[in-house]
């Protein structure tokens, strides 16, 4: 039985002036501690129904990109368009420590290349369920 001693109140901020009120219960805690502890055993967490496109999501098979395909595109910018480049946030340590991996691994894959243009977005990262940070890059900085 969930009763108001189960529940526990996370609140999370968008940003200063609005905040989201996300109410974990129990059954909530332990479904979150077991996708955790399995996380690295895909056939243990998606369900069976999805397990033909497990290959979607392999990191083994993400190594390189696929080869140029006839939808590939570029973005055709006006005349008038002048670049700008915006400073990165500040990291704490953990995340400068994801950002070099997150660069050195990329970089090897050939997923990106070094910076050519003037312009440039800030980075960060996101906490993602299984511990693990998510890189992010604000785009909203050029709207």
């Amino acid at each position: 039985m969930i009763n108001d001693e189960s529940i526990e109140h996370l609140y999370l901020c968008t940003d200063h002036l609005n905040k989201i009120n996300i109410k974990f219960n129990i059954a909530m805690k332990l479904v979150q501690k077991y996708m955790i502890q399995n996380s690295n055993d895909p056939l243990k967490v998606i369900p069976k129904e999805y397990h033909s496109y497990l290959n979607i999501f392999s990191e083994e098979k993400v190594k390189h990109f696929l080869p140029p395909q006839k939808w590939n595109h570029h973005i055709d910018l006006l005349p008038t368009f002048k670049p700008k480049a915006f400073p990165n946030y500040k990291l704490a340590p953990k995340g400068m420590e994801e950002l070099d991996k997150f660069l050195d691994e990329n970089l090897e894959k050939g997923f990106i290349h070094p910076l050519k243009s003037p312009m440039a977005s800030p980075f960060f990262f996101i906490g993602k369920k299984d511990q693990k940070l998510q890189p992010c890059q604000d785009l909203n900085t050029h709207m």
